[in-house]
């Protein structure tokens, strides 16, 4: 019985292959492929420029943002160096008051 039902299940499966095999495919098959293709390859065309687009637009936010970080970065540096050049300026003018003024703090401060 175990062989009857294997031949028969190998003889079915043989004609189905053979069926697909055997089977012609028509004009219409043939369009329908060529216009899958077609599709495709127009799909892949715009993907790939939209990809370049936005690489582009990634390359400009990237250009943009070093620019206004070097700015902000030349600016804090020049307000730094204003201040370091008004320090020297006072200490300049006024020698002593930077060292009499710590030395004074402690007898005199408040709450002592």
């Amino acid at each position: 019985m175990k062989a009857a039902s294997r031949l028969v299940l190998a003889l079915v499966t043989c004609g189905s292959c053979a069926f697909a095999v055997a089977q012609p495919y028509g004009q219409s098959d043939q369009e329908r492929r060529d216009r899958n293709r077609e599709e495709a390859i127009a799909r892949h065309e715009h993907m790939s420029t939209a990809r370049e687009e936005m690489h582009e637009g990634a390359s400009t936010v990237r250009t943009k943002t070093h620019h206004a970080a070097a700015k902000t970065r030349s600016f804090t540096h020049r307000q730094l160096e204003k201040v370091r050049n008004f320090g020297e300026r006072q200490q300049r003018k006024f020698p002593d008051r930077g060292q009499t003024a710590e030395t004074n703090k402690a007898p005199t401060a408040l709450g002592k």
